[in-house]
């Protein structure tokens, strides 16, 4: 049994997606989202690396907070070894939600989609009309929107697996760097934080599938916002 394969990546279609937080730049709605390995996910990886008797979890709940701990055991050298993590419970089936997420983090301590954590912030790409792939969502702060979640740089997929067709980078290119040339513009004079903050978080979806674009824009960002504090 080679353990060192939990910490493979996974496939696009078992990562889930969950907005964190949204707002409105000047150019529209973004949204930040994080990334986790389904829990089906999860159980198919267990299975195929310590075999279908070689893990098992078990769950316990935490009288003071509502919350509920996760704990995975791995058979590794005719001993159980486990490690465990916790979760609170949710709104929706709270029970069910709380265990879902314990058993997301108690796979982190096996290092089971814990590359996750390496990933730079992530903005959801967004219409504002109904359009197919998108995910409807409502936030008190922009109201309804529709969005999807952000290409995954090439580090983060299996081997030889890609979210773009090089025909459709190639295709878009040109209008990554323009996007980009226009934000470095933008940002070089505007002087209030939140409105570049939020201006950052819009452009760096439209840059969905381009890391190093969205690299650039992040790095122009801090540089202004390094000025703007430093001018206060």
């Amino acid at each position: 049994m080679n353990l060192e394969l939990l910490d493979e990546p996974f496939a696009t279609e078992d990562i889930e997606w969950r907005i964190q937080q949204a707002g409105k730049a000047s150019k529209g709605i973004w949204a930040k989202v994080l990334a986790y390995v389904t829990n089906r996910a999860i159980m198919k990886r267990l299975d195929e690396v310590c075999g279908k008797a070689g893990w098992r979890n078990e769950y316990r709940d935490i009288p003071n907070n509502g919350g509920v701990e996760c704990g995975i055991s791995i058979k590794v050298d005719g001993e159980w070894i486990t490690k465990w993590d916790a979760a609170e419970n949710t709104q929706v089936e709270a029970v069910k939600g709380g265990r879902s997420g314990a058993m997301k983090r108690a796979a982190v301590q096996w290092g089971i989609g814990r590359y996750l954590y390496n990933l730079e912030e992530g903005f959801a790409v967004i219409s504002t009309e109904r359009s197919p792939g998108f995910s409807y969502a409502k936030s008190k702060e922009v109201g309804v929107f529709y969005w999807k979640p952000p290409v995954l740089p090439a580090w983060a997929l299996p081997s030889g697996d890609s979210q773009l067709a090089p025909d459709h980078q190639q295709q878009n290119a040109v209008e990554a760097d323009q996007i980009l040339a226009e934000f470095s513009q933008y940002a070089s004079t505007e002087n209030d934080s939140k409105k570049l903050q939020d201006n950052y978080a819009e452009t760096w979806s439209r840059l969905n599938g381009f890391a190093e674009h969205q690299a650039k824009c992040k790095e122009v960002t801090g540089i202004r916002l390094k000025e703007l504090k430093q001018a206060a």
